[in-house]
């Protein structure tokens, strides 16, 4: 059973190792020590080990904003990914919730649209010949 909770200082160089992982790189270290700091990076735990992460905040035009979902390798295909969107889904305080992911991302894009976003838009010149897909679900009774 995978259980979720917000990151702390002392879980950054497990993050950064599955990010690096994932990506094949170290290059977000950086961003993701500042995400942790500033209490925007929720951690998916199995048996208490991270085997997950999520980066959200409300910088997308006043809206919440999944950044980055990342699942260590061994865990992917388990729920994971999905039970995070869902509880992402919980706490986020805007009625809307935004994610975006590359056109190549196929298991991305098969998330949400299983969890009942939309595809809102498409942004291309941000990585090379592979376009960012922009996703949106609402999440909470407009006011």
């Amino acid at each position: 059973m995978t259980s979720i909770r917000l990151a702390t200082p002392q879980d950054i160089p497990a993050v950064c190792t599955i990010d690096a992982i994932v990506l094949g790189s170290t290059s977000r270290s950086s961003e993701l020590q500042e995400a942790i700091e500033e209490g925007h990076c929720y951690l998916a735990l199995i048996d208490m080990n991270i085997v997950g992460f999520a980066i959200i905040n409300q910088s997308f035009f006043k809206n919440s904003f999944i950044h980055l979902l990342i699942v260590h390798p061994h865990y992917q295909n388990r729920g994971v990914g999905e039970e995070m969107m869902r509880y992402l889904e919980t706490i986020s305080p805007t009625e809307k919730l935004f994610t975006s992911t590359n056109l190549s991302n196929e298991r991305m894009q098969r998330l949400c649209l299983k969890l009942g976003y939309v595809h809102c838009g498409t942004l291309t010149h941000l990585d090379p010949d592979d376009p960012e897909m922009f996703f949106c679900k609402y999440v909470r009774q407009p006011l």
